[in-house]
């Protein structure tokens, strides 16, 4: 496993919803500090979970002086990952410093491969000589099995599954409960609907469902 090479600062989390919440929990499992949260405003009802509103996007540069980013920002479809990727390449832009965090309740080869600002959640596995792309969620209960590579930006869903050796491209969303057979390709910006039984490749940029997974009809 990869992390930040050195210990993180504060944290701060980007994002104030559910996903958000999650991640503010792992950091306090895992024993780190967290400063509070970047969202486009402030939202009542949040509760201390989050910590104190820290300020906007235009905020960035000057809370990047003071403090490292944990990525806080989920996303259900397709519109939601290009948002998120916006975000990021904002990010990127200002040079800031994304921390990876896992759960202490995940399970993590030692030859694993977890690549800055990704996600692993309570309950998932990632297995031998597996890859967590940047950004990427491992959500609740998902497995990705020995030699998979998922790529930057991606998310599996809660209770996915990938078979050993499948690689996945970036920005590919895989719904809850998903099934990929061993050996197979997941193209970039694809989506994998909730519980497909997904059997054979899939096109870049394509839909799929059921069970054996078929593309969306137009």
């Amino acid at each position: 496993m990869s992390p930040a090479s050195s210990p993180p600062r504060r944290i701060a989390i980007l994002g104030a919803g559910g996903h958000a919440c999650v991640v503010a929990e792992a950091l306090e499992l895992a024993g780190l500090e967290l400063a509070g949260h970047i969202a486009p405003a402030a939202t009542a009802g949040l509760g201390p979970q989050l910590g104190p509103y820290l300020g906007n996007d235009t905020a960035l540069p000057d809370l990047l002086t003071r403090f490292d980013l944990a990525l806080g920002m989920g996303f259900v479809d397709a519109a939601g990952a290009l948002r998120r990727a916006g975000i990021l390449e904002l990010i990127n832009q200002l040079g800031a410093r994304l921390i990876c965090v896992v759960h202490p309740q995940a399970m993590v080869s030692p030859s694993a491969r977890i690549e800055a600002g990704a996600f692993i959640a309570m309950g998932a596995i990632v297995g031998t000589r597996a890859k967590v792309g940047g950004c990427a969620i491992v959500n609740s209960g998902a497995v990705i099995d020995h030699d998979s590579q998922l790529a930057e930006n991606c998310h599996l869903a809660t209770g996915a599954r990938l078979a050993g050796g499948v690689t996945v491209g970036r920005d590919v969303l895989i719904g809850a409960g998903a099934v990929v057979r061993q050996g197979l390709s997941i193209g970039a910006g694809a989506i994998i609907g909730a519980g497909a039984v997904v059997i054979r490749p899939v096109a870049a940029g394509s839909t799929v469902f059921g069970n054996p997974a078929r593309a969306k009809a137009l």
